[in-house]
């Protein structure tokens, strides 16, 4: 029961954060553009919102801020927890939620342990309850409601903003009303179109279908496994034969084909009648708005970020050639985001470069909101005003103790491969420092080049990285996303490094343990018995042929051990990475006490 509300509490902040605001019948805010920024506290970064001259106009006191919605609300996060703010820095919901989704129809839902709300533009509560386990956001005044039954199904219907059931659950899924339909599905697999009192518009005989936003066209597959497009009531409105299809957009579906060319076919543009408005001769598209799109002909193996494309109208014009190697999503504001391979820059909506605004260093996304531009480079945040000059960016300075820093480095030397790593600045000793950042960046850059040069050229590689310190024990982080393939997936990996800041010197598990004694088996024997307790749950398993090996993932906290595995390692279906917490008091007969490891943890040395 906890475990399927827990998984419903996870969707409810992926699916409503992808739900815009579009509530027409309340007052639109001032138009005032402020910016989620944060300003460093030692090394805590306090989240606030800047003006267009880049001081704080709301005061950095928050773990995150979010970009304020239509309505002039933000997102702001502290001690975990979820509230709204507005653009006068007026709290319109205490900070007190676990999730908040957008508004819709001037309402919006959010989660606070076991109960549900629903809440209106001002915070006053609506509606609330402990029945639900999914409340979805307001659409054509209903709202999806799901309950769990004593024996763990879920079933889903509708209520109104103020908790009416309109329509009792009973479906095992169901999508948002729009169009005055909505799809469901019931117990048996079954698809349907209802209306607003319940009633069957169309039983559909297919299984997979999914409606677009507006519900006024649905894309579903055959038997065959052949796309096609039904119409608002279920009827056919394109006969299925794509390999791959997508939802209408200004009256425009991005459809392909099989072709040898690459894997997922051929792809082109039809219009609502089927009819192609470009044909299938690019192996990319997408689709900007205002009758714009991105494409391309390259063969694509691996990301699409290798791929050079083009931009080109509904009527086949090219209004560039292929040289883009990242275009952004859609048009704002007049403008489309783009970057060649070493800096990122508008083109207006004939193909135009705009010499007016500057160019970024680095690949990424930018847009323009009043007179900042919005840099989201390399993962990495900062705004520019129009002249190109820095307003603010980010500060990822780590300060460790008597004025000895950790700075950001960057190497980024092709496409693809983007690696951040640490350096270390004033520490007395320098060849100690010398010592350790050469060991740093032989961790994180030339182990990692040489894996890059062993995979196909079209891999893409992100590296970033997390400090700690406690004492005189340096401990660095390293994650990596596409590094590591398991089951044929390609999983996200991390590395720690335990660095002693008096020597330099990397220490491994087994320096933390008295010589000769059989560390692995007793770490083995507790992670085995944690598992064992934990049976009822069948999260993890650790065969008995198997244990922890010497170099396990492991991190030194201040009162325990932590050992950590890539999932699969010790459970056939895990979130993130197993980890395992072993207080030091558990195995003080085994620990060195007497080792330099164990006194960089525990000790600060003087002197020298």
């Amino acid at each position: 029961m906890r475990g399927k509300r827990a998984v419903f509490l996870l969707i409810i902040v992926s699916v409503l954060t992808l739900i815009s605001c579009n509530n027409k019948t309340i007052e639109e805010p001032e138009s005032i553009e402020l910016y989620p920024a944060y300003k460093k506290e030692g090394n805590q970064k306090k989240w606030g919102y800047l003006g267009n001259d880049g001081s704080f106009i709301i005061e950095p006191k928050f773990e995150l801020t979010e970009e304020f919605n239509e309505k002039g609300l933000g997102k702001i996060y502290l001690e975990g927890k979820i509230g709204l703010i507005d653009k006068n820095g007026a709290i319109v919901l205490e900070p007190v939620y676990d999730a908040i989704g957008d508004m819709e129809e001037g309402v919006f839902s959010a989660v606070k342990g076991d109960r549900y709300y629903i809440l209106d533009i001002m915070g006053n509560e609506l509606f609330n309850s402990k029945e639900y386990v999914f409340l979805g956001v307001s659409s054509d005044q209903y709202i999806v409601a799901a309950e769990e039954d004593k024996d763990g199904n879920v079933k889903m219907g509708y209520i109104n903003k103020n908790g009416k059931v309109l329509i009792e659950p009973k479906y095992s899924e169901a999508w948002n009303f729009k169009n005055n339909r909505a799809l469901v599905k019931t117990e048996n697999d079954q698809k349907l179109i209802i209306d607003k009192n319940g009633d069957i518009i169309k039983k559909l005989k297919y299984e997979n279908v999914l409606p677009d936003d507006e519900n006024k066209t649905f894309v579903f597959s055959d038997e065959n496994n052949l796309f096609g497009y039904l119409d608002e009531n279920g009827d056919i409105l394109v006969e299925p034969r794509f390999k791959n299809a997508f939802h209408f957009k200004d009256g425009m579906a991005i459809v392909s084909f099989d072709d040898d060319s690459n894997d997922s076919g051929k792809w082109g543009v039809i219009d609502i009648s089927g009819k192609f408005v470009l044909k299938p001769d690019f192996t990319y598209i997408s689709y900007l708005g205002e009758g714009l799109f991105a494409v391309s002909k390259d063969k694509i193996e691996g990301s699409e970020i290798y791929a050079k494309k083009a931009i080109i109208n509904k009527d086949g014009e090219q209004l560039t050639d292929f040289k883009y190697y990242n275009v952004g999503d859609k048009i704002e504001n007049g403008y489309i985001s783009v970057s060649d391979n070493k800096k990122t820059f508008f083109i207006d909506i004939e193909g135009k470069k705009m010499s007016d605004l500057p160019e970024i260093e680095g690949v990424g996304h930018i847009t323009l909101k009043d007179s900042i531009i919005k840099a989201s480079i390399d993962d990495r945040l900062s705004y520019y005003n129009k002249s190109g000059k820095v307003i603010w960016k980010e500060d990822n300075t780590y300060k460790l103790k008597d004025n000895i820093l950790i700075k950001e480095n960057k190497y980024n030397p092709t496409l693809g491969l983007s690696i951040y790593y640490p350096k270390l600045e004033n520490l007395e000793n320098k060849k100690v420092e010398e010592k350790i950042n050469n060991q740093l960046y032989k961790l994180f850059i030339n182990n990692m080049v040489d894996k890059v040069k062993e995979e196909e050229k079209n891999t893409t590689v992100k590296i970033d990285y997390k400090i700690k310190i406690y004492n005189d024990l340096l401990i660095v982080q390293k994650n990596c996303f596409n590094c590591k393939m398991i089951d044929e997936k390609i999983i996200p990996t991390e590395e720690t490094y335990h660095i002693d800041l008096n020597t330099g010197n990397l220490y491994e598990l087994k320096n933390l343990f008295k010589p000769n004694v059989n560390y692995v088996k007793r770490l083995t024997d507790i992670i085995r018995n944690e598992i064992e307790e934990k049976d009822g749950e069948g999260e993890y398993f650790l065969e008995e042929s198997s244990g922890i090996k010497e170099e396990q993932n492991f991190i030194l906290f201040k009162d325990y051990l932590q050992l950590y595995f890539y999932p699969s390692e010790v459970g056939s279906h895990t979130d993130g990475f197993p980890r395992f917490n072993i207080p030091y008091e558990e195995i003080n007969d085994i620990l060195d006490t007497d080792s330099s490891f164990w006194k960089a943890l525990n000790y600060t040395k003087k002197g020298d």
